[in-house]
């Protein structure tokens, strides 16, 4: 039982306080900005912080606030997410004597407090109310409480106040860097007063405002001042809209808010202005480390009203920087709008006006840019065709479609496209012809094989084959004269490469080289055959036995080069009880179906053809084959 009761017993991890308070222990600025607010809360008027040139000196908070008794110190700053609102209200309360008016504490949950552990894990507090000073010294801790107590002392004292110090031994921060932050936290306040290493600082003043709008928006009451920074002297990280609840930055000011940008932060509008919303009754919707608003549906409810109207605010603010905006584009660009029709320069004034207005942070290059597309499109035949096609497409297609411009120039890509759509129309072609009884199999189907060469191999994908003379002829004495199809002259005289049979057409390629015993003269090397079966015709023995015969002849023939060899390939619309492949001393033969063709096509072509079905079915049968049938007219005239 007793092991049972121990495992009931809750603990902690010696780096709890480290993960729960992540921001604050991890970011010496962050921490430093809390421990200052504790003294706002404890009534103080004058803060000093001591902060070492070098590791290992000592950082130290010092505040004449009204300091903690010993009941009140064990009470506050030893319980865990101390909730201030219910124990010491929302308001400050000020040491004996101190009148101050009324000062909001932006304390809630106590998170603040332990901001030196950033570097430490032990630190030291002295307090002193009431004649009494104790000073504790705290560190980290595991088990039953994630810190502790190590040693107590009291004395008396007179007075009040808070004193924190430790050793810095990580994070140890920049004294330049936090004057600067320190004095862009804090709004600035007559009885209050941050010193750093002696030095005054200089808390943020709202000076060189050229605006002030009053509104409610949500319940919410906002006072936002617009300031000019040619009339003032904030830094660049200042620029932005910049939230302050009760006299204090909320997180940092910035032109991006969720989704939102308002401001390209590099644009001249942005590092001129700075929007300051005054928003004391968003102090619910703030996190406890002051770094943000809340996640919360509050929060977004406000944020959805606070958009729109803020895009309205900076589009007024703007407008001067529209006009000069619009003014340097036009005196950039007037070389190429000197040549414009008039009705064009209206067009290009109009486009300029639209777009400013509607974006007033975009950069003068850009729309330099955008007017030069936009005179060359009113130049080209199809211009307005290509807007309407740019309109439609959304942002990620034309991010798509950008990067794809970076990278390619058109001429490539149109080389590229052209030869994929060419191959995938014919195979497209070939599959709706190969099964139709109707087809004019001669003057449709088999123009469009003998054009796909890279079907058969990809060693045949060459402009170095061609068609040969020779070797036609050769194959053309094979056949008695009684063998031709006279009714294919017509077809014969427009590709005399091809030999067209009674039941088969026959075509030819091959490359060139030269013999050593003959190094002037070019013989055909590597020769593709293919005959092509016609109507349904399954092939069998005779057939496959004929080719046979054609590749024996063709080597004997003597025009080809000595270590030539000879690929024929006999298609049909299906294969007998034959083997589809065999091999003699004079080349290879294969029995291939029309079917197979289309099959192989899918792997060679990286199944392109089935990622874009959709646009090659939306074309009927009569385009796809005629737009074929032209990418092979197209292949001969560049053969020739």
């Amino acid at each position: 039982m007793g092991d049972l009761n121990e495992q009931k017993v809750v603990t902690f991890e010696e780096d709890y306080l480290y993960r729960t308070n992540r921001t604050i222990i991890s970011n010496p600025d962050y921490a430093l900005t809390e421990a200052i607010a504790n003294c706002w809360d404890a009534g103080a008027t004058e803060v000093n912080i001591g902060l070492p040139e070098n590791e290992g000196g000592i950082i130290s908070i010092e505040d004449n606030g009204t300091g903690m008794t010993e009941e009140e110190f064990m009470k506050r700053w030893m319980v865990l997410s101390y909730n201030r609102k219910r124990h010491q209200g929302l308001n400050v309360v000020f040491p004996d004597n101190n009148e101050h008016g009324v000062r909001r504490a932006y304390g809630k949950n106590g998170v603040g407090r332990h901001g030196l552990l950033c570097f430490n894990d032990n630190y030291y507090i002295s307090t002193w109310k009431n004649g009494t000073k104790n000073t504790y010294h705290i560190t980290v801790s595991s088990g039953n409480a994630p810190f502790k107590i190590l040693e107590h002392n009291s004395e008396q004292s007179e007075g009040h106040g808070t004193k924190i110090w430790t050793y810095s031994c990580t994070n140890t921060p920049n004294v330049a860097e936090m004057k600067e932050i320190i004095s862009s936290r804090f709004l600035y306040d007559p009885n209050f007063k941050i010193i750093i290493n002696g030095e005054l600082i200089e808390l943020t003043q709202h000076k060189g405002v050229i605006k002030t709008i009053e509104r409610t928006i949500n319940n919410k009451f906002l006072k936002i001042y617009v300031v000019d920074s040619t009339k003032t002297a904030l830094k660049s990280q200042q620029h932005g809209i910049a939230f302050w609840v009760q006299g204090r930055l909320v997180g940092k000011p910035s032109w991006v808010y969720g989704d939102t940008q308002f401001l390209d932060g590099r644009s001249k509008p942005a590092k001129r202005f700075t929007i300051i919303v005054q928003a004391d009754d968003l102090e619910d919707l703030i996190s406890p480390d002051w770094g943000s608003f809340l996640e919360i549906q509050n929060t977004k409810i406000f944020f959805s009203f606070f958009i729109p109207f803020m895009k309205e605010v900076i589009s007024d603010i703007l407008s001067e920087h529209i006009r000069e905006t619009q003014e340097a584009i036009i005196q950039q660009e007037r070389h190429v709008l000197f040549d414009l029709a008039p009705y064009e320069k209206r067009d290009v004034s109009v486009f300029i006006e639209s777009v400013t207005r509607k974006n007033p942070m975009i950069s003068q290059e850009f729309m330099s840019l955008a007017i030069d597309a936009l005179v060359n499109i009113q130049k080209s035949q199809n211009g307005a065709l290509l807007l309407g096609k740019l309109a439609k497409l959304d942002s990620s297609d034309l991010d798509e479609l950008t990067n794809l411009l970076n990278n390619w120039d058109i001429k490539d890509i149109l080389t590229v496209l052209r030869e994929i759509d060419n191959r995938i129309i014919v195979i497209e072609a070939i599959d709706r012809l190969r099964e139709d009884p109707s087809v004019d199999e001669l003057h449709q189907l088999h123009p469009l094989i003998l054009e796909s060469r890279w079907l058969f191999g990809a060693e045949f994908d060459s402009p170095m084959y061609t068609a040969n003379k020779a070797l036609t002829t050769v194959i053309k004495n094979l056949f008695k004269e009684s063998d031709y199809d006279v009714n294919a002259l017509s077809f014969a005289s427009k590709r005399p490469d091809v030999v067209c049979l009674a039941e088969s057409t026959i075509g030819a390629v091959c490359s060139e080289r030269t013999e050593k015993d003959c190094r002037e003269i070019l013989k055909p090397d590597n020769i593709l055959i293919i005959e092509l079966k016609k109507g349904g015709f399954e092939i069998g023995y005779k057939e496959k036995s004929q080719a046979e015969q054609y590749v024996r002849q063709i080597k004997k023939s003597g025009i080809l080069h000595k270590e030539s060899h000879i690929h024929a390939f006999v298609v049909g619309a299906k294969i007998g009880d034959i083997d589809a492949t065999s091999s003699n001393e004079s080349g290879d033969i294969n029995v291939v179906t029309f079917g197979q063709l289309v099959q192989t096509s899918k792997l060679k072509l990286f199944k392109l053809r089935e990622k874009l079905q959709k646009r090659y079915d939306s074309m009927d049968d009569k385009s796809i084959v005629e737009k074929a049938l032209s990418v092979g007219q197209m292949s001969m005239k560049l053969s020739k």
